[in-house]
C-alpha cells in the first residue's frame, strides 16, 4: 500500500516559493482552495496530478509515494483454531 507524502509536497512547494494559486493553475484546478484540499489530504490527488506535481516541483515521482504497512486481517496459520 502506498500513501502520498503530502508533507514533502508542501515543504518543497514552499521552499521553491510557489503559491497554492500557482500550483492550482499549473494543475488546471479551479482555485487555490481546491488545491489546498488536495495538499491537506481532504481530497486525494489524481494519479495524473501527482505526476504533474512531481514535474513542477522537480521531485522524483517515487519520492512522493511512501510505502505504508497495514495490519492484515488475515490470521496466520498458528492463530486459526
Amino acid at each position: 500500500m502506498y500513501q502520498v507524502n503530502l508533507n514533502l509536497i508542501r515543504q518543497t512547494r514552499k521552499s521553491k516559493g510557489y503559491s497554492m494559486q500557482y500550483m492550482a493553475k499549473c494543475l488546471d484546478i479551479s482555485g487555490k482552495s481546491n488545491y489546498f484540499q488536495r495538499e491537506k489530504g481532504t481530497v486525494p490527488f489524481k494519479a495524473t496530478e501527482l505526476q504533474q506535481v512531481a514535474d513542477i516541483l522537480g521531485l522524483n515521482y517515487k519520492k512522493i509515494l511512501v510505502k505504508t504497512f497495514r495490519k492484515s486481517n488475515i490470521k496466520r496459520p498458528e492463530e486459526v483454531s
